[in-house]
């Protein structure tokens, strides 16, 4: 790496030559001059002639020039010198350094600082440009976190509105039948109640530990598949009503599932919400049981998800042109996809052959065997 002293040196070198020569020259040529005016006026001149001439006025004007022109001769290649040396030596990177302190405080972070200089002050860019990056890198975590952040209060907001729902259906159900139900029926559906107060805690105690989505930890327990078929068909009739909601189970109902029953029951529960949104008179699901993986379908007779859903359902706050439901967060389908690879499986959405939305999702049998 050149240094800058060096470089002014190699400059500076030069412009002294330059300048000797340019003083040497200034003092032959007015030596002449004042040479050649003496000789114009006495003819020939002769050193020893002791009558000064009567006009005497230019020669002494050539000698206070030279006096004058030897140093402002200096001074003027001194200056050019220094203008050389910053244009070609300092200007470049102190411009570039300019630039790039302009960006940076206007919160711009995405450039970068180039210089050629092989000086102190290329070397001052290279430092600024790791600085760059190293505020770009924690300015995109910090942003990355807040998205985090924000994702995953949406999604506890969103699905906090689910079991609040089936709580809802619960405490209209016993005020529309107050004073006609059974000692036995008033226990079971406070059981009910006290299970998905449950979920509530669990769910939240669960949310609370988390920094994002992605660090949802499933908590794998032995679930009969019956037991699970009735939990889901009573939440999504609580959810959508007897009249507009059916379902049906394929399957042993005594295997047993080694799974997380609280994903499922999110899984579904979001399904059978953007269902029951877009329906327009029958929500159909089916659980299905095979080998190593459970299905639970859910179907719609609504429009049906456009081209464009079709591609963009998983994205996050993802939500069509036409949406006016301002609770519509757009995260069911993303929350969806994400729980369903943590506990195992996958998800795919389509069409029904006779319109409307349907949507599949799929668990392992055992999540221990696929994580």
């Amino acid at each position: 790496m050149k240094s800058l002293r060096g470089s002014f040196i190699r400059y500076l070198i030069p412009s002294c030559v330059v300048c000797a020569v340019g003083a040497v020259a200034i003092e032959a040529l007015t030596t002449y001059l004042q040479h050649w005016y003496l000789n114009r006026i006495w003819g020939s001149y002769d050193s020893l002639v002791t009558e000064a001439p009567d006009n005497m006025l230019p020669y002494d004007l050539l000698y206070y020039a030279r006096v004058v022109l030897v140093p402002i001769w200096a001074v003027l290649c001194l200056l050019f010198t220094a203008r050389v040396f910053y244009r070609r030596e300092i200007k470049a990177p102190v411009d570039v350094l300019t630039r790039a302190s302009e960006r940076i405080l206007g919160d711009d972070l995405d450039f970068s600082v180039e210089c050629d200089s092989r000086n102190e002050l290329g070397a001052l860019c290279g430092s600024f440009e790791e600085m760059r990056k190293n505020l770009y890198d924690s300015n995109y975590r910090l942003w990355k976190s807040l998205e985090e952040r924000k994702r995953l209060n949406s999604a506890f907001s969103h699905d906090l509105r689910t079991p609040i729902t089936v709580l809802k259906g619960y405490m209209e159900l016993m005020e529309q039948y107050d004073g006609e139900l059974s000692p036995e029926k008033q226990s079971e559906i406070l059981a009910k109640m006290s299970g998905q107060v449950g979920r509530l805690e669990h769910y939240t105690e669960k949310m609370s530990s988390l920094h994002k989505l992605e660090d949802i930890i499933p908590d794998v327990s032995g679930v009969g598949f019956g037991t699970l078929c009735a939990q889901l068909g009573e939440s999504g009739r609580l959810l959508c009503g007897d009249e507009r909601f059916s379902f049906a189970a394929e399957g042993d109902a005594r295997a047993v599932l080694y799974t997380d029953t609280e994903l499922i029951m999110q899984v579904f529960m979001n399904l059978v919400s953007n269902a029951q949104r877009y329906a327009a008179s029958r929500v159909e699901c089916a659980a299905r049981l095979t080998d190593g993986e459970l299905l639970l379908t859910v179907s719609d007779d609504g429009c049906g998800f456009s081209e464009e859903a079709l591609r963009k359902a998983w994205q996050p706050f993802y939500r069509a042109d036409n949406e006016n439901d301002r609770e519509h967060f757009g995260l069911g389908l993303y929350i969806c996809h994400l729980l369903c690879r943590k506990a195992g499986g996958s998800i795919a959405v389509g069409n029904g052959e006779s319109g409307g939305g349907t949507v599949t999702a799929r668990f392992s049998k055992n999540i221990s065997e696929n994580r």
